[in-house]
């Protein structure tokens, strides 16, 4: 064994530049770079950031170059990786005796910053910003939003304590950490076990309790009192693993979608629930797509599941102008494929107006770097009305004129399955017809159920000590039910 001097130069640049790295000899041991280990934990918040496990395959993030004890005379597979913008890299080594160095170039198969899309991950957790600042231009993401949230750390005591990671690093507006081209922001992540979870992005100060409810507390608080402390420090409220109706109650989230508290709905790798956002959808109300991993362990990739927001033309990349965009709807999220969606040359997140007069719709949709197995697919609420296979380069393209008569919703995707790597789906256009939204009345029926099981936690589960509290929740919610009725 002896050291090499390994260096992945950007094919555009010739300069080294941050990536993803796997090595490993035919009997599948795997070398791990000098300052990194080997075998790392892979539980939650157990020293996450600078290395993950994909699969079975163990990959260390360095920053363009590193030495790494190799043998010589054994041919080694070097697996290169930088998002989906990049071409993988794979290729098989022979280190001769004695050789100091090896040199690979990675190469761009897009560039989507160029047409004015920059990548984002809206919510991992534990890392240390620099850990979040390496993998983040590992994987070529612009923005990582790193959000605080509560975890119990055991001690040697025996005592559970809580701990809140990288509350000092809390930055709200501003970056606590940047490169040229890549920002990680700390935010916070607020949850109560029933009534939900919601991503606090872009406040100028934190937004506290960070939690509320259980078994040991009272339910003295509501979603909304976040949500309007997060607009009123002008933030961003993303709601986190959504639209879970397992026991027949929703979370108080979706009251505040419906009344607009909520400014966009999460989709990771694990949790991409179409079902839910085309009824909302179709039931008139209008929200983006925010695509976050989630990561809280090694287990998990950043940006595996990734926002991508549009900048229009002359607008300057900022934190700021990102999360506008967000907001905005100017959004698709992916596991992979990238994808490019207009209707009537405007981007999503549009609000189209129609009557009988007007022309049909002109609807453009194309992916690159699609799986063989996925399909591009157009959907008019909820339905597909076009679908294309990738060719054998994995780009796919349609284009057609579709004429309207009622409101409708327009979207984009890519499916095989939501956990794999041929998953993008794009926010909605609306289609304003005559003056009016869609509004599927089953759809809203269904909804209004669901609220109306949350009034009855509220009166019958809920812990209230301070009766204005319920009612004011309860008065949330109410407004919800009757706006969908």
């Amino acid at each position: 064994m002896f050291n090499v001097h390994v260096r992945i130069n950007d094919a555009a640049t010739g300069q080294p530049t941050p990536v993803r790295i796997r090595i490993a000899g035919p009997d599948c041991r795997e070398y791990a770079p000098l300052g990194c280990v080997a075998e790392f934990p892979l539980g939650r918040n157990e020293a996450v950031g600078g290395h993950v496990m994909i699969g079975r395959e163990r990959f260390h993030y360095i920053d363009g170059s590193c030495e790494v004890p190799l043998p010589g005379g054994v041919p080694l597979t070097f697996q290169v990786a930088k998002g989906p913008e990049y071409a993988p890299l794979t290729q098989t080594i022979t280190v001769g005796t004695g050789q100091m160095a090896v040199r690979m170039t990675i190469a761009r198969r897009a560039d989507l910053q160029a047409e004015g899309w920059y990548s984002g991950d809206t919510r991992c957790h534990f890392m240390t910003p620099h850990a979040a600042l390496l993998e983040a231009a590992g994987e070529d993401l612009a923005v990582v939003q790193l959000l605080v949230t509560e975890a119990l750390v055991a001690a040697q005591d025996g005592v559970n304590y809580p701990s809140l990671a990288n509350m000092a690093a809390f930055s709200g507006q501003a970056a606590c950490l940047e490169r040229p081209g890549h920002i990680v922001a700390a935010n916070t992540f607020n949850t109560h076990p029933v009534l939900g979870s919601l991503a606090l992005l872009h406040c100028h100060r934190a937004v506290f309790p960070l939690n509320f409810g259980g078994a040991d507390a009272t339910d003295d608080w509501s979603l909304a009192d976040w949500c309007d402390q997060c607009h009123r420090k002008k933030g961003l409220v993303v709601w986190a693993d959504p639209f879970r109706f397992e026991t027949g109650v929703a979370p108080e989230a979706l009251a505040d979608l419906i009344a607009g508290r909520i400014d966009a709905v999460e989709c990771t790798p694990q949790n991409a629930k179409m079902r839910e956002w085309y009824r909302v959808w179709s039931a008139g109300i209008r929200f983006p797509l925010a695509g976050a991993s989630g990561k809280d362990s090694n287990r998990n990739g950043l940006g595996a599941m990734r926002t991508y927001a549009y900048l229009p033309p002359e607008t300057p990349f900022s934190l700021a102008n990102w999360i506008d965009a967000v907001r905005a709807g100017r959004t698709f999220v992916t596991t992979g494929p990238l994808v490019k969606f207009t209707v009537d040359d405007q981007p999503p997140g549009a609000i189209l107006k129609r009557d009988a007069a007007f022309p049909p719709l002109k609807i453009y949709a194309s992916a690159r770097n699609v799986p063989p197995e996925a399909v591009l697919e157009v959907l008019v609420n909820g339905d597909s009305v076009e679908r294309i296979s990738p060719d054998e380069t994995g780009y796919a393209m349609v284009e057609f004129e579709r004429q309207v008569s009622a409101p409708c919703w327009v979207a984009a995707r890519c499916l095989t399955l939501p956990t794999s790597s041929g998953f993008a789906h794009t926010s909605p256009v609306f289609v304003e017809f005559n003056h009016e939204f869609p509004a599927d009345s089953a759809a809203c029926q269904e909804l209004a159920r669901l609220i109306e099981g949350t009034i009855e936690w509220t009166n019958t589960h809920g812990r209230f000590e301070i009766a204005r509290r319920k009612e004011a929740l309860l008065a949330v919610l109410q407004d919800a039910a009757n706006e969908l009725r």
